[in-house]
Order: structure tokens, then sequence, then C-alpha cells
């Protein structure tokens, strides 16, 4: 199971904010504690999120438990009225450990979903990388290209061996990073079944480290995961 963040939430505060913030980070806008407006009164809901995709707007609620004990049945019978009434497209019962039989039998067939915080994790985890890749691309504009395998842009255009040596001296210092940065490309995910790269990423065999150099200097980059 791929997880998107390394933090196991101790409170229910804890599991509510972050639930909020991996859906926030999917692109959605995102109330806690909202309150919802029902046909008769209101209701708080823990966690309320919006998206609008290609005009087709929804709505999802999520209740957050974080219980030692597996949530039973009633819970969920009590979330499907709150469901109903608020007219969500979909609902998440978010335990911290599970759920009892009676539970899972009461969200058969219908909107609402229970899931372990990790499940959630493993239910957003390809969209919230797509949102983090394209975050990325959009941040490094087109450095890319200047370390794709097509050659190096505006090369043919440089007027003598001076502002070629320039160009290189450049294009060599900066090559690890573009490197890099072609394993976090959102056009590099398009291939199918593209594994992941692993973090964190060790750059030092791509740096042109040579003996001798500052230490310091020669020390290996390393990104980690982008983490709540």
């Amino acid at each position: 199971m791929i997880l998107i963040t390394s933090i196991a939430p101790d409170s229910w505060r804890e599991l509510e904010t972050a639930v909020a913030d991996i859906l926030r980070e999917c692109g959605m806008a995102i109330q806690q504690q909202a309150n919802v407006q029902l046909p008769r009164g209101s209701v708080n809901v823990d966690v309320l999120a919006e998206e609008t995709l290609e005009g087709i707007s929804q709505r999802i609620v999520c209740e957050c438990k974080n219980w030692r004990t597996n949530v039973p049945r009633e819970k969920v019978h009590a979330f499907r009225t709150v469901m109903q009434e608020t007219g969500a497209h979909r609902g998440y019962t978010i335990s911290r450990t599970g759920f009892q039989v009676g539970a899972i039998e009461a969200a058969q067939a219908t909107n609402v979903e229970l899931l372990t915080f990790e499940q959630l994790q493993e239910r957003y985890f390809r969209k919230w990388l797509t949102r983090r890749l394209w975050s990325i691309e959009r941040a490094v504009g087109n450095f890319n290209v200047y370390y794709e395998p097509l050659g190096r842009p505006g090369y043919r255009l440089l007027r003598n061996d001076e502002e070629r040596a320039a160009y290189d001296e450049v294009w060599e210092r900066y090559c690890f990073a573009g490197i890099m940065l072609q394993h976090f490309s959102p056009y590099s995910r398009l291939a199918e079944n593209m594994p992941l790269t692993q973090l964190p990423f060790d750059v030092r065999d791509r740096r042109g480290i040579r003996d001798g150099e500052n230490a310091e200097e020669s020390a290996p980059l390393r990104l980690r995961c982008c983490r709540i």
C-alpha cells in the first residue's frame, strides 16, 4: 500500500485535519466542521469536500472516527441519514481501526464507503500524485526541455566557440537536476505501468562528482515526498 503521508493521527482532530489536507491537495474545496443545511435544521460534518470537474459538481462528506475500537452498525445508519438529507454524492466514514461486520453490511449498496485512513490514502493516491506532479511541472517551467534526449534547444543558434562553451558549462552544471526532474514529469507518468521513483532520491552519481571536490558540495541531494 502506497501512502500519501507518514502522519499517524493520534486524535480525532488530527485525523480530521489529515483527511482535509489530503483532499485539499487533490484540488477540492474543503470545509472542516462545516454546518450543512438540511430540509429541517442543519448538521455539522467533520469534512465537507466539493469540486467541479468539466462543469460537473460533486460533494463529499467525511466522518472521522479515531476510535480504538471498530465502528458499529448504528453509526453507519446515522451517517446514511445525514447523507440522504445533505444531498452529498459520496460519503466516507474513516476509521482508525476498522468496522464491525454489521457496519459493513449497513453500508453495502449505498453511497457510503467505509475506509481506514490508510485505505483513504490508497483511494486518492493517483489523484493526489497527478496534481503534485503538475505543480512541479508548472514550477520548473521549460527547464526539462534542456535535458531531453532530443538535443539541447537553441544550441545550433550559437555563433562561436565562446558561446558554446558558456552554454556547455551551464548545461553540465545543472544536468543532474534535469535528469532528476524527468522522474517527476507528469508526461512521463502517461506511460503505462511506469514505476514510482523511490524516495529519498539520491542524485550524487548524476552530479559529476569528482575526487577532491569539497565534501559539502559533493554531498548527495535528496528529495522527499511532499508531506502534509
